[in-house]
């Protein structure tokens, strides 16, 4: 039997040490995104996403809620520069395909439009005001994000008509599909964090009543 290396066998054991710090670390972070992502109807791509977006440390529902909207905008600015690119191109598809693709660029156009709106709506809520005043905001934001829902899925009614197989059809219905998913993943989140904000702010009134 050869005999123990003891430098190797110590060296390892540091590394299996930093290994195993670094991931109890990581692990509440990991842990948040996915309790917070269990609230949507797409929590595979929800943990994707924010665990690119959302700050290693952060335990905040708002911040989770902001991350999910700033995706939805980029994956549906994104779907509306393919979009626009392909809509350049109308002599290499038929007229009624041509039509449809322009149709769908003006909802998620449209779409774009209404989260962007959403995404300046969360930044500038003010969390220390009257329970009026956020409850104005947050039917803002819930109006707009389910305004979107309804311009990417009447997007993808217009593209049913295409022949099956079109590469070009393929991909702007994966890309809208997309946007649809996380856009629903984004209402979910924000309505999760509004429903605690409203609870606590409720709590902090009874806690200051005479």
């Amino acid at each position: 039997m050869g005999k123990i290396n003891i430098p190797l066998l110590l060296f390892v054991l540091s590394v299996v040490a930093v290994v195993e710090s670094s991931t109890s670390r990581l692990r509440p972070h990991s842990t948040f995104i996915e309790t917070q992502c269990r609230r949507t109807r797409y929590p595979e791509p929800c943990v994707t996403f924010l665990s690119k977006y959302v700050n290693p440390t952060s335990q905040d529902p708002q911040e989770i809620a902001q991350a999910a909207l700033k995706v939805s905008l980029v994956r549906a600015l994104h779907t509306k520069a393919y979009i626009a690119k392909v809509c350049k191109e109308p002599k290499q598809m038929k007229a009624k395909d041509y039509q449809a693709i322009r149709e769908c660029f003006v909802h998620i156009s449209h779409g774009v439009s209404q989260l962007t709106n959403a995404v300046k709506e969360l930044q500038n809520l003010k969390l220390d005001g009257q329970l009026k005043e956020f409850l104005w905001h947050q039917n803002n934001v819930q109006t707009w994000l389910s305004t979107v829902l309804t311009d990417v899925y009447t997007c993808m009614d217009g593209l049913s008509g295409f022949p099956k197989g079109g590469k070009v059809k393929a991909t702007i219905k994966a890309k809208v599909l997309n946007v649809a998913q996380v856009t629903s993943n984004a209402l979910a989140l924000f309505n999760g964090f509004a429903a605690k904000y409203k609870t606590s702010h409720h709590a902090s009134y009874d806690n200051n009543k005479p």
